[in-house]
């Protein structure tokens, strides 16, 4: 018997491979400074208008698992021309057999916050991408 299951994703994803760094964000301290982390590069394996498949090498990062309680995360996605900067929240992870470009883990993140102008350099890029423009 065949299931057909439908993708429960809602936005077309454009499959790119695109560098960024990704921190935790972290809670300001006594004199209302917030410090980041030490930054975790990898790529992506998609990207949507809300949220991104991303490929890094390990799970953790300065003592903190990148998908544990829905601690929010500083994404600098490196778009052609200049980075565009974004709050994520993890979504899922999983461990993938086969390490891509020595990145063992995809972790689904979503958008939660993006200045108006990297959102609309963002959403260009994706559009430009569906259309086979990029």
């Amino acid at each position: 018997m065949r299931v057909y299951v439908k993708d429960r994703r809602r936005s077309p994803r454009l499959r790119v491979r695109l560098l960024f760094s990704v921190s935790v964000c972290r809670k300001p301290n006594g004199n209302g400074l917030q410090h980041r982390g030490r930054p975790l590069k990898g790529h992506t394996r998609d990207i949507s208008v809300n949220g991104l498949a991303l490929n890094v090498p390990q799970i953790h990062v300065d003592g903190h698992h990148l998908a544990a309680g829905g601690s929010e995360l500083e994404l600098r996605l490196e778009l052609p021309g200049e980075p565009v900067l974004m709050r994520v929240v993890p979504k899922r992870y999983e461990r993938v057999e086969d390490a891509e470009l020595g990145c063992a883990y995809l972790v689904g993140v979503r958008i939660v916050h993006i200045e108006e102008e990297h959102r609309k350099r963002y959403l260009s890029f994706i559009e430009q991408g569906l259309e086979g423009k990029v």
